[in-house]
């Protein structure tokens, strides 16, 4: 054998390194890129080229992703981590096993049928279900919300004013470094309800107590001027309930680095939401998916819409989604609930020829940034209405990670005993 034969068992392509460590390509150069792992050139071969034995060592160091094994059904069971050396290898809040997102080890999708989002958050924070506790802040706190989005541009997108009601909650909060579990759930039961506040009415708000379904009742009339029907809250909700929380996703672990560093929860929900304003994140962002689905006018564009955006190099995104073996549940479940939830017929139309196109030319199915972009269009709400339902949702989630990461990671003592 040659010495280069030789050579190339003992290194592995980058892809190769990419699959085993269970991340993307571009993340393995980053790892170069800092040092932690180390390439080699073969001879008359232009490729970057790693040690499988450092692959492999570094697979195996605390923190890694592990190798995905083999479930029942012989489908990959994705292993939920994060990465960062040092920190907890997994989670206990929730995460993705085979074809199944689970919190606390229940299934998502279940909980629609008996719960509302503030009972799922409960469940999130505390790990014991439990009825909603979510409370309106303080009407001080409301009236700074309300100064400070009249200062804001017209043009300004949902997710926009949301971070800048995040800045202004931890402002406005002189104890938001007491870390303690039931101060950092205190925190979290006015957070959801803040955001919804700071977001601008195109209908009528009802001053109500944030039981059962009233927090997606209250943040319809800030997505659209229509009174909804219970079909059309049950489809809120259910989004609500179904983007709390998605394991350790990118927006999850900068959540969690936040909080390792022991930054105050508000700050850790502005890391995780600048995180998930990235138009790449999980096979594209709902803002995408609401953008091209309004440049179709009628089903029979349907065909010709696509086309030219592949033309243009455009990527017809909101398919596929790469931790589930196959199709994102929370898309299933939400298309479900768009569909018997009216609004546009003609838009209904549209949406379902589009995912009928895209499976049988792609076999690809609808991940949940298309379904909240679907729900965006059929329901004619604003631009961006489908990144601040996420933000809202998912901040119960990264508050639970981030009580996960206070009470492992090392630091400063809080300015109160930990209880």
């Amino acid at each position: 054998m040659s010495l280069t034969a030789q050579r190339r068992d003992d290194v592995m392509p980058v892809s190769q390194a990419a699959k085993m460590l269970g991340v993307k390509p571009a993340t393995v150069y980053a790892y170069i890129s800092r040092g932690l792992l180390s390439s080699t050139r073969l001879p008359e071969d232009r490729r970057s080229w790693i040690s499988r034995a450092e692959v492999e060592a570094f697979a195996r160091r605390p923190g890694a992703r592990p190798v995905a094994l083999s479930g029942t059904d012989g489908d990959p069971v994705p292993l939920e981590t994060t990465a960062a050396p040092g920190r907890v290898a997994s989670s206990e809040v929730g995460g993705i096993v085979g074809h199944r997102l689970l919190y606390r080890g229940r299934d998502a999708t279940d909980l629609l049928k008996s719960g509302s989002y503030g009972a799922v958050a409960e469940l999130l924070w505390t790990g014991r279900p439990g009825t909603s506790q979510l409370r309106l802040p303080e009407q001080p706190t409301r009236d700074l919300l309300a100064k400070l989005q009249d200062t804001m541009p017209t043009a300004s997108l949902p997710l926009d004013r949301l971070k800048a009601a995040a800045v202004l909650l931890g402002a406005s909060d002189p104890f938001r470094y007491d870390l303690s579990r039931s101060a950092v759930i205190s925190i979290a039961r006015t957070l959801a309800p803040a955001f919804v506040e700071s977001l601008p009415a195109r209908a009528p708000t009802r001053e109500a107590q944030l039981e059962g379904d009233s927090l997606a009742t209250r943040l319809w009339s800030k997505l659209s001027d229509t009174e909804p029907s219970p079909a059309q809250l049950s489809l809120l909700s259910g989004a609500l309930i179904l983007l709390a929380e998605h394991g350790l996703g990118p927006s999850t672990r900068a959540a969690r680095e936040a909080a390792g560093s022991e930054a105050d929860p508000y700050s850790v929900v502005l890391a995780g939401t600048s995180v998930a304003s990235g138009l790449l994140l999980g096979g594209g962002s709902s803002l995408a998916v609401q953008a091209w689905l309004e440049e179709i006018d009628s089903v029979t564009e349907v065909p010709q819409v696509l086309a030219d955006r592949l033309v243009r190099g455009d990527r017809v995104s909101g398919f596929g989604q790469p931790r589930y073996p196959g199709p994102d549940p929370r898309a299933a479940a939400m298309m479900t609930l768009l569909a018997d939830s009216g609004g546009d017929q003609d838009r209904q139309h549209i949406v379902r020829e589009v995912v009928d196109l895209v499976h049988s030319r792609r076999d690809l199915a609808p991940n949940a940034e298309f379904a909240l972009g679907a729900m965006c269009f059929v329901h004619r709400m604003p631009r961006g209405a489908g990144e601040a339902v996420f933000v809202i949702a998912r901040s119960a989630g990264w508050i639970a990670h981030a009580i996960e990461e206070y009470e492992t990671a090392p630091g400063t003592t809080p300015l109160f005993i930990r209880g």
